[in-house]
């Protein structure tokens, strides 16, 4: 009799095992369909405003102070995502500098191509100590006009004991229309 409880326990583990890796799922979502045609949405383009290339300044935080002025670390990510439907945009440059305004890194070591919806993404990690002023310098360009990319960067900690995490946008500073 025991030896039957334990074989209807584990089964009773297994189902529930595989049923929660399961749960959540629909169909098709484990690989990409492929194909996006702009025809598929209902909204008109309506000409919204386009340009053909930015720099942007995008601040970081890879120190705070926290806790009597102590300073607490994080790590920063970077994403520029194409918000283009049809057009590729290039990202020609990602420069980081420190809190008092040396480069520490070019992040690219050639310019990067976006197709229409892709990102690319920078990573800083915690042990970087380039201060509360840190940031980014992103320059992108495009042979036509295009929507607007989204810059942005997010800084976070996840500590043992703590949670930390916030994000910024990036400032036009010069634009080519």
């Amino acid at each position: 009799m025991k030896r039957l409880l334990k074989i209807f326990f584990l089964l009773a583990v297994i189902v529930h095992l595989v049923s929660c890796s399961e749960a959540g799922k629909t169909p098709g979502n484990d690989s990409p369909i492929g194909s996006f045609n702009t025809e598929m949405l209902t909204v008109p383009d309506t000409g919204a405003s386009k340009i053909r290339g930015q720099v942007l300044y995008l601040p970081v935080y890879s120190n705070i102070p926290c806790l009597d002025q102590k300073m607490f670390s994080l790590s920063a990510f970077i994403a520029i995502h194409n918000t283009d439907l049809d057009k590729t945009i290039t990202v020609t440059r990602v420069f980081y500098f420190n809190n008092d305004g040396v480069l520490v890194r070019d992040f690219l070591k050639s310019p990067q191509t976006l197709a229409p919806l892709a990102a690319a993404h920078f990573f800083v990690p915690e042990s970087d100590q380039s201060g509360t002023g840190a940031n980014f310098i992103v320059e992108w360009t495009a042979n036509a006009a295009v929507t607007e990319p989204l810059v942005e960067s997010v800084m976070a900690s996840c500590r043992t004991n703590y949670g930390i995490s916030f994000s910024s946008r990036g400032k036009v500073i010069r634009e080519m229309r």
